[in-house]
């Protein structure tokens, strides 16, 4: 009896550490795809000779045009630049395969009769949908459903709207990275360097945004020449279709709405003189006076700290009454910008991208309980509400030196 249950707890302890990973693939039969851009066909010269092959298959409206971006790992080693169109030669750190079709999972599968890796997603960085598809109704999230349905795909890929062709912004050559995707990428990290640019949003964050019923924003990005500009925002309203862009200063006002500045500089005049502030940190609050539901009132306070980073104008920074109107010059600019960008989504758009209404469900629950259907809609009593705007800045240093130059010989 002894013998046969060793026997067996033997062959147990064989079975778990001999048995290999059933679904395991080689790490050089992967295709590592590093970044996906979306955009309408220009032509219906592929959905024609479609239609030829199989005229009886189902035809849908939607018929998309993607790019995947597939890292050469030979290319990064030599430090090769890539191609787009599907071409690729020795010594390319990328290669972008083009592909049409009306289903995201079956362009993808597609690619496996063109490529001897199949596209794997779990390092895919960026992911660009073009305007084109974003403005269309249920374009924008038909384009992501695959990649959130993927188990390969993470939800940390971050995703642009392109104002523009989508394809267009994995084609540049930028001279500092190997990789476009890669170079996307490492832009979008420099939030704290910049307040014109939106906080990252991931896969993840937009998932959550579609599933809400409130508007939300993303980062436009746009491909000029040989590098990219990632500013401004695309706007899309609580039924998730694109209204719009915020251009670079009305997203630095919607930052300081928000509370979302974690760097940059505001720029202002004293004396008739440029004079800038660097921006170190700021605090973000909202009062609300509730008594009228037709007409409720939002005070945004935005409280900024920073350093005097340039001045043009001859100033005594050691001088308290001086200062204070520096800081009083900031806080008017701040409160300029913040004040556009409401006009522009409170009075024009008529899109809550500033958030009220999830300060309503988060500090007033049982009143949001009441008016959800009529805040963006219904009733619009977020059309119909009040909002103030009000900033203080702090300069806490003024930087190695009080004067440029002298001031009246002194």
């Amino acid at each position: 009896m002894n013998r046969q249950l060793t026997a067996f707890c033997i062959f147990l302890l064989l079975s778990t550490l001999l048995a290999g990973c059933w679904d395991q693939v080689q790490i050089e039969e992967r295709g590592f795809v590093v970044g996906v851009a979306i955009d309408k066909p220009r032509t219906n010269e592929a959905e024609q000779q479609a239609k030829q092959e199989a005229p009886d298959k189902p035809q849908v409206k939607e018929r998309f045009l993607v790019t995947h971006q597939f890292v050469v790992p030979g290319g990064l080693i030599s430090g090769g630049q890539g191609s787009g169109g599907g071409q690729n030669t020795a010594n390319e750190a990328y290669l972008n395969l083009i592909s049409e079709g009306d289903s995201l999972f079956e362009i993808s599968r597609e690619l496996a009769t063109r490529t001897s890796r199949t596209p794997f997603y779990q390092h895919m960085k960026i992911l660009i949908v073009s305007e084109d598809i974003s403005r269309t109704k249920n374009g924008f999230a038909r384009a992501l459903d695959f990649y959130l349905r993927d188990p390969d795909s993470r939800r940390s890929s971050k995703v642009f709207i392109s104002n523009g062709l989508a394809k267009e912004v994995l084609e540049v050559k930028p001279k500092t990275e190997k990789l476009p995707a890669i170079y996307v990428n490492s832009i979008g990290e420099n939030v704290n360097k910049n307040s014109r640019m939106l906080p990252e949003v991931r896969l993840g964050d937009v998932h959550e945004e579609l599933l809400s019923s409130y508007s939300f924003v993303v980062p436009r990005i746009r491909a000029e020449k040989q590098e990219v500009k990632l500013a401004g925002s695309a706007v899309f309203t609580h039924d998730n279709q694109l209204i719009g862009f915020l251009g670079e200063e009305e997203t630095e006002g919607l930052n300081f709405l928000t509370g979302k500045v974690k760097g940059g500089m505001v720029k202002g005049k004293f004396k008739n003189n440029l004079v800038s502030m660097n921006i170190q940190g700021i605090k973000h609050g909202i009062k609300a006076d509730l008594r009228d539901q037709q007409h409720m009132k939002f005070t945004i306070n935005i409280e900024c700290e920073g350093t005097l980073a340039e001045s043009y104008a001859t100033i005594d920074s050691l001088n308290n009454t001086a200062m204070g109107k520096l800081e009083q010059v900031f806080a008017e600019e701040i409160e300029r910008m913040s004040n556009d960008t409401v006009k522009k989504v409170h009075k024009q758009m008529k899109v809550d991208v500033i958030k009220l209404g999830s300060y309503l469900k988060q500090h007033h629950f049982s009143l949001w309980k009441k008016i959800r259907q009529d805040w963006e809609t219904g009733q619009h009593l977020y059309e119909k509400s009040e909002i103030t705007v009000q900033a203080k800045v702090y300069l806490r240093n003024i930087g190695a030196i009080n004067r440029t130059e002298r001031q009246n010989n002194r």
